[in-house]
């Protein structure tokens, strides 16, 4: 009986159940598959254009001494009145008499490297404006030089933070030289630097309704280049006029008038050479480029796209001082407009690669997934183009140029990584 009981178990235990759904028959037999592939004919139209920013809306002054390129950065200050009144509510006037200006210019970029770098101040004409041009001034910055400041020296120096200082400078610390210029590390690490210049080196021109032009050169140890603030970011050169101005009943009384400027900008040389067949982004006046992409079916049809980048074959290096450097942005358009096409705002589409100025013209690759899956999930008449900017654009002298669509040896591409959508099973 015990024999017969295990027999009846065992049986049991391996019998087939009936329900439906039972593998292999019921189960896809596909497998997942993903596809690495470069598309070289997805770009069908680019265009390049210019004339985005110009040096004199730059949000920075680059400044730089690289043989080639050379780079110099030009202001000029609002006027200062030459007559005031000597009492509350009188209408007579009388004139002031200058004693000293102290020109106050920030430093936002700088090579940390480099070593004996000087600030070199000249004065210009005071009628330069957006037309002025490099050649124009080469006298000025050959003969009128008005002071240089060592800026290496300078923070070599002792920080002052005695109470006179401190109340004087704001609560901040200086360093000083002997000659008098000041310099003042702020918290985002770029320099505020203060020059003192009495009436020899800064003139009072009152037939010129006092306004007054001054250029900046910079110089090091090894080729070099900064950037100094500007008006366009809040950060443009600004004078404090000391003065003194006759009282009728006591000594001359002393006043100051602080003046920012009311134009800046840089020349630099040589200049941006005029647009080709290639692609161009950045320079002075600035140039953006315009993609155009063709969405292949295959991509439409994939399940997902899990790795898109645009490639681009730059012509040639970017001149520019080793360790400079900016970035190549990538930005959908609106509406395809052509060199005015609206931008998009939307960061989660944005593209960006940087441009490193170290002699070498390194094939750029600049990730594009967020955007290329969007389109390809889009219907076919939704715009795909996008346009490549410099950032931060306008304030540099250096431009990049890629191949275009005109040069199929070297022509942009598109390298994916997508997944084929999955063949499920029939019943």
């Amino acid at each position: 009986m015990k024999r017969l009981a295990l027999l009846l178990l065992v049986g049991a235990c391996t019998e087939q159940a009936t329900a439906p759904g039972a593998c292999p028959n019921f189960c896809p037999g596909a497998t997942i598959e993903t596809v690495d592939t470069i598309l070289r004919d997805v770009i069908v139209r680019d265009s390049a254009y210019f004339g985005y920013i110009s040096a004199s809306e730059a949000p920075g002054l680059p400044v730089a001494d690289l043989g080639v390129p050379d780079s110099r950065a030009i202001f000029r200050t609002v006027p200062l009145f030459t007559r005031v009144t000597n009492k509350a509510g009188d209408t007579t006037t009388v004139p002031i008499t200058m004693d000293s200006v102290r020109l106050r210019l920030d430093i936002v970029r700088r090579d940390t490297t480099a070593t004996n770098l000087w600030i070199k101040l000249y004065r210009v004409p005071a009628d330069i404006d957006s037309t002025t041009t490099f050649a124009q001034l080469v006298p000025s910055f050959t003969d009128s030089i008005i002071d240089s400041v060592n800026v290496s020296a300078l923070l070599a120096e002792p920080l002052l933070y005695d109470s006179a200082t401190l109340a004087n400078w704001g609560g901040d610390t200086i360093q000083t030289d002997s000659a008098g210029h000041v310099l003042q590390v702020l918290n985002d690490s770029s320099l505020a630097l203060f020059v003192h210049l009495d009436t020899a080196q800064a003139r009072f021109p009152v037939p010129d309704s006092a306004a007054v032009a001054y250029g900046v050169r910079v110089a090091a140890d090894s080729l070099t280049s900064i950037e100094i603030g500007s008006n366009e970011a809040l950060r443009g050169a600004e004078l404090v006029w000391f003065y003194t101005y006759p009282d009728t009943n006591a000594a001359p009384l002393q006043a100051s008038r602080s003046r920012g400027a009311l134009f800046d900008s840089f020349v630099f040389n040589p200049p941006t050479p005029p647009l080709d067949s290639n692609l161009a982004v950045g320079g002075s006046p600035s140039a953006r480029s315009l993609l155009r992409v063709k969405i292949p079916e295959l991509l439409r049809d994939s399940a997902d796209v899990v790795r898109a980048t645009l490639i681009l074959v730059p012509v040639g290096p970017v001149p520019g001082a080793r360790g400079d450097s900016f970035a190549v942005f990538a930005r959908p358009v609106i509406t395809d407009l052509g060199a005015k096409s609206p931008l998009s705002t939307n960061a989660a589409f944005f593209g960006l690669a940087p441009v490193r100025l170290n002699g070498a013209a390194d094939t750029m690759r600049i990730e594009m997934t967020t955007l290329i899956r969007a389109w390809a999930r889009a219907d076919t008449t939704a715009i795909t183009s996008f346009v490549l900017q410099q950032r931060p654009e306008g304030s540099s002298y250096a431009q990049i140029r890629f191949y275009s669509t005109r040069a199929p040896a070297f022509r942009p591409a598109l390298h994916v990584t997508y997944v084929r959508r999955y063949a499920f099973g029939t019943p």
